[in-house]
């Protein structure tokens, strides 16, 4: 045994475990068949701590038990999803509860269920070996895995920062911004203001580390029109700080006041109008990391309640000692289950906005953390005063070649409300990509209160389209500095699409040699490409590209002679307002 010394022992108890569970007759609907996956860190997790002690695992059921149906979405959960184009399905299977008969079969081992999935049909829960094996033996258990322990949340050393000092400038426009602003101005927020659109009527979830002072004066207009909050470390609905709770909250009330603040004179923050929902999900303490389950959890508990957005100033790549991390292979978008979640709650409907991470540049890979790496979501970097990359602001690309981070705005020496229970007062602070994120965040709840039946993936490209690096986008910038006005007229003209209301036409002449005539008809604006595909199906000429039309009849006359087109078959697609409306064959003759 000499040879395997590590691994030994977790086999052995594993397989000691597995022999009781199947012949002790535990029943409670199992059959004892052992024919759960138990992965390679739950087996680490055994090897490596005491047998009593207890494990944080995920336990994934083999389906939801079709005499439990009961579904957990709000009336607003079903109306948001109702208006969100490209939504095929209101609810479905994901959004059933997971089976109360196995989570009571699960709490019968002596395991301490914490938080139910119905995402991922799965519950967390605290086991010992004795409990983790009895549960493997269960027949409507697939596979147990453990819950990630994340390092905490990443912050920039004032002490070695050298950003550009807040300017104060004068306040031409209808509300005082004061020392606030330049962040503003940045990104074009007091227009849209001026015009009415500050996030009314919107849902906005915020995950944070909680809240320590939600007294400030620049909550009040969010106070009064209530505020739904839940802790997710503690198991209660308080939010901020107290005695014997575990966390801290003061990097929430910073990125909540960039958001939701407004106290003119002080600080106006791009959605002040907007409803909120608070989540506390992350625990600060020292050597105590953010456990995944607390975001998914407070992300379907978001979806439940109807929230339009989620923002969350929070990123995640190293996991607790001992385990191995992630690495930057990792940011793929299928690997980290918070990065699954995050877009599964787009899927639902939520516009999820996240920060990119504070990891800076690296020239051989990305520094971005997850779930800044998920397909969906909007991944937010940060500028200095000058409209330049901040040096800590996380780059791509995602393994699979996509463009990280999606948009920028100010994440240097923000103008935020003081942390500090029943405090008062502001100052500037510097916690990187945080700041930058709930930015963002707003100016998407501006961009539905001008259009509140845009998808999530529709105000992601609206937000792209508008942005200052939107013709070149890059790695290091994205599509750009956010521009939130010319976004919020862009959405007002975008709407989703009926197949009625966009036609493609068959160029003219066709077979042709060297020009052709594509025609497309409008019966309202919106944003149009038209694209030719090889046979294979790779891009190969672009006619438009994500440009603004008025409705009509449109025609474009291309002539091929100095493409390296050859002759043959292609195909043409016209996209309208980011959907495939339709798609034709040509034939170019050399």
């Amino acid at each position: 045994m000499k040879h395997c010394p590590k691994i030994f022992p977790a086999v052995c108890v594993l397989l000691l475990l597995l022999i009781y569970a199947t012949t002790t007759g535990f029943k409670s609907g199992s059959s004892g068949t052992g024919k759960a996956i138990v992965t390679p860190p739950v087996l680490e997790e055994i090897n490596l701590t005491p047998p009593n002690s207890k494990k944080l695992i995920w336990i994934y059921f083999t389906d939801k038990n079709s005499s439990y149906n009961k579904f957990a979405i709000s009336d607003r959960s079903l109306e948001r999803r109702s208006k969100k184009a490209g939504q095929s399905k209101i609810a479905d299977e994901s959004d059933v509860c997971v089976s109360e008969n196995y989570v009571r079969a699960i709490s019968e081992t002596g395991a301490t269920i914490r938080h139910r999935s119905r995402w991922f049909n799965a519950v967390s829960c605290f086991a010992d070996n004795y409990q983790i094996g009895v549960i493997s033996g269960l027949d409507f258990v697939s596979k147990i895995d453990l819950v990630i322990r994340y390092k905490g949340v990443q912050a920039i050393d004032e002490d070695n920062f050298t950003g550009n000092e807040v300017t104060e400038t004068d306040d031409p426009l209808g509300l005082n911004y004061g020392p606030s602003l330049n962040q503003s101005n940045l990104i074009n927020i007091p227009t849209a203001h001026d015009q009415g659109f500050t996030g009314k009527n919107i849902l906005i979830a915020s995950f944070d580390a909680g809240f320590d002072n939600l007294e400030h004066f620049c909550f009040y207009r969010i106070r009064n029109s209530g505020i739904r909050s839940y802790d997710f470390v503690n198991g209660d609905t308080i939010v901020a700080n107290g005695n014997g709770r575990m966390g801290t909250g003061a990097h929430g009330t910073l990125t909540l006041s960039l958001i939701a603040g407004y106290d003119p004179g002080n600080l106006v923050s791009p959605a002040f109008d907007a409803q909120y929902i608070l989540a506390k999900t992350e625990n600060t303490e020292s050597e105590t990391p953010l456990e995944e389950d607390n975001w998914i959890a407070a992300a379907e508990w978001a979806d439940s309640l109807g929230a339009d957005i989620i923002t969350s100033s929070l990123g995640y790549l190293d996991f607790n000692p001992p385990h191995q991390s992630y690495t930057w292979q990792s940011m793929d978008g299928n690997t980290a289950l918070i990065t699954k979640a995050a877009d599964i709650a787009v899927s639902k409907g939520i516009v999820v906005v996240t920060s990119a991470g504070n990891d800076g540049s690296n020239s051989s890979h990305n520094t971005l953390n997850a779930p800044a790496d998920a397909f969906n979501v909007i991944t937010v970097g940060a500028i200095t005063n000058a409209r330049q990359r901040a040096f800590f602001s996380s780059v791509g690309p995602t393994i699979d070649g996509r463009i990280k981070p999606d948009v920028m705005a100010l994440g240097v020496n923000n103008y935020t409300a003081r942390p500090g229970a029943g405090g008062a007062g502001y100052l500037n602070a510097n916690v990187g990509t945080s700041l930058a994120c709930p930015i963002v965040a707003g100016v998407c709840a501006m961009i539905l209160s001008s259009n509140g039946n845009l998808s999530p993936l529709q105000v992601k490209e609206i937000l792209r389209n508008t942005a200052s690096n939107s013709t070149s986008p890059n790695n290091q910038m994205g599509y750009g500095v956010v521009n939130a006005w010319s976004a919020v007229q862009l959405a007002f003209i975008t709407g989703t699409n009926n197949p009625s209301d966009f036609i493609l036409g068959q160029n003219f002449p066709n077979p042709f040699n060297p020009s052709t005539t594509f025609r497309f008809t409008l019966t309202r604006a919106a944003i149009v490409s038209l694209l030719i595909y090889d046979m294979r199906g790779r891009l190969v000429e672009t006619i438009v590209k994500d440009q603004i039309f008025s409705a009509g009849v449109k025609d474009f006359t291309r002539d091929f002679t100095s493409t390296a087109l050859s002759s043959g078959a292609y195909f043409y697609s016209l996209i309208v307002n980011g959907q495939l409306v339709d798609t034709k064959k040509l034939m170019l003759l050399k």
